[in-house]
């Protein structure tokens, strides 16, 4: 999915959530959660050229851990705010272990949740944030040093579809999994007063579990 199928994506959403704000606006009368609390972790894969970076300095499949926060406009749909970690491995067996790709991801999501009468909440989710990346690079005049380099911040964006399953009447357990596209293409980091490009988007697949508590049901 490149970046005009997740703009599409994000209009579809946003309209599908404006029509069920509105009807929901008729047709709940008992708004039974106000806010929710989310921690999540699972495994990033890397996409298309993400495990091609550099030549030999591609990403290996790592692991991401988040925190995520949301207030509900209704029982559908919530608003709110996140934090993810990400953390690939470098796919070269000649790089000491430590060394690695990481990303920084943190914005506003919005979430559409299908509720009903079962135990399990399908849902679909939308991330657009700011990504902060830290990157393993060769640096050096004869690219032969290896060092983890911040790059400037870039557009983060994310489509992830869900299931949640109510161990109680406030939280349950659940799994999702994300696609990633994140416009990295021209940012830029700096070696020694180097200036170092990175021509390339980020994308990379997430398959998390997680738990959510919902909090604030009104009498």
């Amino acid at each position: 999915m490149n970046l005009r199928g997740l703009l599409i994506s994000a209009i579809l959403l946003l309209a599908l959530s404006i029509s069920a704000f509105a009807q929901d606006e008729d047709d709940d009368d008992y708004k039974w959660r106000n806010f929710e609390l989310n921690i999540v972790g699972g495994l990033s894969l890397p996409s298309g050229s993400t495990s091609d970076w550099y030549d030999s300095l591609g990403a290996q499949t790592g692991f991401n851990v988040g925190i995520s926060s949301a207030y509900f406009l209704t029982n559908k749909l919530g608003i709110g705010a996140y934090f993810t970690y990400s953390r690939f491995g470098v796919d070269d067996a000649t790089v000491e272990n430590d060394l690695s790709h990481q990303l920084y991801d943190a914005g506003l999501y919005f979430k559409y949740a299908f509720t009903g009468e079962s135990s399990f909440e399908p849902y679909v989710r939308l991330n657009a944030g700011v990504l902060f990346p830290k990157l393993a690079t060769w640096v050096g005049d004869d690219k032969n040093q290896l060092r983890e380099l911040s790059y400037d911040p870039a557009l983060s964006l994310g489509l992830y579809l869900g299931i949640l399953y109510y161990t109680s009447d406030y939280g349950g357990v659940y799994l999702e999994a994300g696609y990633h596209n994140d416009i990295t293409d021209g940012i830029k980091g700096e070696y020694a007063s180097e200036e170092m490009n990175f021509n390339d988007n980020t994308n990379y697949i997430e398959v998390r579990a997680g738990i959510s508590v919902y909090f604030g049901p009104e009498e």
